[in-house]
């Protein structure tokens, strides 16, 4: 006698998708207005370090190798960008720094078989490729952009082509749908007193 498998509908894994994804987008957009709350000072304080590009560098490397997602730090860089906390030209070690710290991850799953030598041999090689390449490109890409910012001004352009230069903003409906939460979340952690430094802690750390 067998029981019989529970097979979740192709409609409802969608839908928890496009839920996980949206949750994804409100959680950056409190980090980004968690960073703006803690106002300028408390932004300079913070990110101060971060002009010395190889700081910037470890970094990214550490919090990405900490959270094991290297998707979840450059979400938090580029919502700090977004937010003008941080400036495009130091979030660009930060990028790399993250790109690094995501090797550690492939190396965690090539020991997982550790117990088949075979395996393991094809697996760490095949994590060794990937080390290599992020090592590699950021040994040739991040003395390249500290000697001519090309990295940086070539993101600029291409952001000014796909979104315009001339002052109009777009107004995108997913921020639209995405704020209200977070304003809902604002306003509820304010029922608690909180203000200022505290309160953008409070949604960062939620975000």
């Amino acid at each position: 006698m067998t029981a019989s498998t529970f097979v979740v509908p192709r409609w409802a894994r969608a839908l928890l998708v496009i839920a996980i994804i949206y949750l994804f987008l409100v959680g950056v957009s409190s980090l980004e207005s968690g960073i703006k709350v803690m106002g300028a000072d408390t932004q300079e304080r913070l990110f101060s370090s971060v002009s010395n590009p190889l700081v910037g560098l470890f970094i990214g490397l550490l919090g990405t190798a900490l959270v094991q997602s290297s998707s979840a730090s450059t979400s938090l860089i580029v919502g700090l960008v977004a937010s003008g906390a941080l400036a495009l030209d130091q979030a660009v070690p930060m990028i790399m720094g993250a790109n690094i710290g995501t090797t550690v991850t492939n190396t965690l799953v090539s020991l997982g078989h550790v117990r088949q030598s075979q395996e393991f041999k094809r697996a760490l090689a095949a994590a060794t490729v990937h080390d290599f390449f992020n090592l590699m490109a950021v040994v040739i890409l991040l003395p390249f952009e500290l000697l001519t910012g090309r990295l940086s001004w070539l993101a600029t352009r291409t952001a000014d082509l796909l979104t315009g230069s001339s002052g109009s903003e777009w107004k995108s409906p997913i921020k639209e749908w995405v704020k209200y939460p977070v304003s809902w979340l604002k306003d509820g952690l304010k029922q608690f007193s909180l203000d200022g430094t505290p309160l953008g802690i409070t949604m960062v750390t939620v975000g």
